[in-house]
This record gives C-alpha cells, sequence and structure tokens, in this order.
C-alpha cells in the first residue's frame, strides 16, 4: 500500500523542523513546582536501585511563551552516592509516537533501550530521561520540532539537578528522534540553559532536514513498488503532518494524502508507533 504526498509537504512544514536558534532568557521556564513520584515497576530499569517520575515546569518551545508541564523519568544507580553526586546521562528517547499515553515513562522501555540504559547505570552514571512535551503531558506531542524537543530536555535536566543526588556533569545521548532532540538541545543549551555542563553530546541515526526539503526528497516515488505490509515511513509523516496541522489549522490533509490513507491519519494521533 502507498500513500502519495504533495512535494510541498515538507517544505511547508519544515520551520517546524528546523534549529531555530532564537533563544529565551535562562529564567522562561513555568513557575509550577516540581513533583516526584515512584516510577511504575513495569517501566523500570534493572540496573537502576531507585527510579521516579518527575513532573517539572517548563515551557512551550513550540509557541515559546505557554507555560506548560512536562515529565521525565529519573533513574539513580546501585552503590554510595560519589562526592558531588551522580554524573548523568541525559537520554532522549527515540519516536514513540504523538499521544500522551505514548510517553515512555507510562510504558515498558524497549530491549534496545533498556540495554542502553543499564548499561549507562551498571557505569555510574544516573540517567535523566524526558519524555518531551505532550507525551506523559498536555497536548500533542510535536514530533521533530527542534526547540520542543531541546526546551522540555533542558528544563527537564533543570529540574532533576534540583531534586536529587546529582552532579552537573551531563551527557547528552540520543538515537534517532531522540537524536534530533540531543542535537538541538547541545544547541539549545548556551542561552537558553547556560547553567548546565554539558560535556559531551552522542547522537546515533540523526534525522535533520535542510531548508528547502521536500516530500520528494525525503520518500520515494507514489508509483514505485510498496515495501511488503506498506512503506515503513509513512507512520513518520503521519507524525510530521498531525504536528504541522496542530500548529496550522490551515492546513488541508487531502493536500498531501489519498483517500486511503486518510482514516489512518487520524487513528496515527492516538496511536503509538508500534501500532502505526
Amino acid at each position: 500500500m502507498t500513500y502519495s504526498l504533495s512535494r510541498k509537504f515538507l517544505a511547508a512544514t519544515s520551520a517546524l523542523l528546523l534549529l531555530s536558534m532564537s533563544a529565551v532568557p535562562a529564567s522562561a521556564a513555568g513557575d509550577s513546582t516540581d513533583a516526584v513520584s515512584p516510577l511504575n515497576a513495569a517501566n523500570g530499569l534493572s540496573e537502576a536501585a531507585k527510579q521516579y517520575l518527575l513532573h517539572y515546569p517548563s515551557r512551550s518551545g513550540v509557541d515559546g511563551k505557554t507555560a506548560r508541564e512536562d515529565t521525565a523519568a529519573v533513574f539513580i544507580p546501585f552503590g554510595a552516592t560519589p562526592e558531588g553526586g551522580w554524573p548523568v546521562v541525559v537520554w532522549a528517547h527515540g519516536t514513540v509516537g504523538v499521544a500522551n499515553h505514548c510517553a515512555p515513562s507510562l510504558n515498558p522501555r524497549s530491549d534496545r533501550d533498556k540495554q542502553y540504559l543499564n548499561t549507562w547505570l551498571s557505569l555510574g552514571y544516573a540517567v535523566v530521561a524526558p519524555d518531551y512535551a505532550g507525551l506523559g503531558s498536555a497536548g500533542l506531542h510535536h514530533y521533530l520540532n527542534a526547540r520542543g524537543e531541546a526546551w522540555s530536555v533542558l528544563d527537564g535536566v533543570r529540574a532533576a539537578l534540583k531534586q536529587f543526588p546529582l552532579k552537573n556533569e551531563l551527557i547528552l545521548v540520543g538515537q534517532s528522534q531522540g537524536a534530533h532532540a540531543a542535537f538541538a538541545s547541545a544547541g539549545y543549551q548556551p542561552e537558553y540553559a547556560p547553567e548546565l555542563n554539558v560535556r559531551a553530546t552522542v547522537l546515533t541515526g540523526t534525522p535533520y532536514f535542510e531548508k528547502g526539503t521536500t516530500a520528494a526528497d525525503v520518500l520515494p516515488p507514489a508509483a514505485g513498488k510498496a515495501p511488503t505490509g506498506g512503506d515503513p515511513e509513512i507512520p513518520y509523516i503521519f507524525y510530521i503532518y498531525l504536528s504541522a496541522a496542530d500548529s496550522n489549522p490551515q492546513l488541508n490533509p487531502a493536500d498531501y494524502f489519498q483517500d486511503n490513507a486518510l482514516p489512518l491519519l487520524k487513528e496515527a494521533s492516538n496511536l503509538c508507533i508500534t501500532a502505526v
């Protein structure tokens, strides 16, 4: 099955995907207070001695002004807390969906992510794992919105440093969408959160769209032969469109998708990636 998209699709949404390096003062996060609770054990990690769900104040990077509350999971290693606190891996997760209930903190982690994060914990790093705005929190998650990801991640780290015995020595690590988020966080950190001490950034499977990128550059021709079971890139295009349309209600999905794709597009707003 194939779904054709207009060549103007990614061009129309590129402003949402690019790293616009405008920033706001470091005090821009919302004024609500942090809240800490135990993380559901089913969503935890075997190498964590303690694991928590953190609700923290942030500000929407999508519109640059709206105060919001986002969530993160925090994992503390076994052993005595080192002098000055645990060094920190800030984990930026890959694509899970755009609906609230798809948040990694609300679900068991994938086997790959468990292996990644348990390895860091076993080496003596605490892990701070933000969900991103709209995942585990109010509103639709704006997929691949660089500033939206970055502000939510950086505010999550700020909150974790206040609440837990952590050292302000940070490694940003991201895979797939998370690589995009970690890259964005590293770019925004000097102005948005200059007090954070980012020592390194690790990116794998990084998606990046240059200005002027179109759907034709990303997708195979609509007339091309579809892979068995459908094109695996389609869910990501759904998420990009849904994010763009949430910011711009004038977008008409019929301008970008064939009729047989429209019901699936609607379902994608509530389905996590494995279901799509």
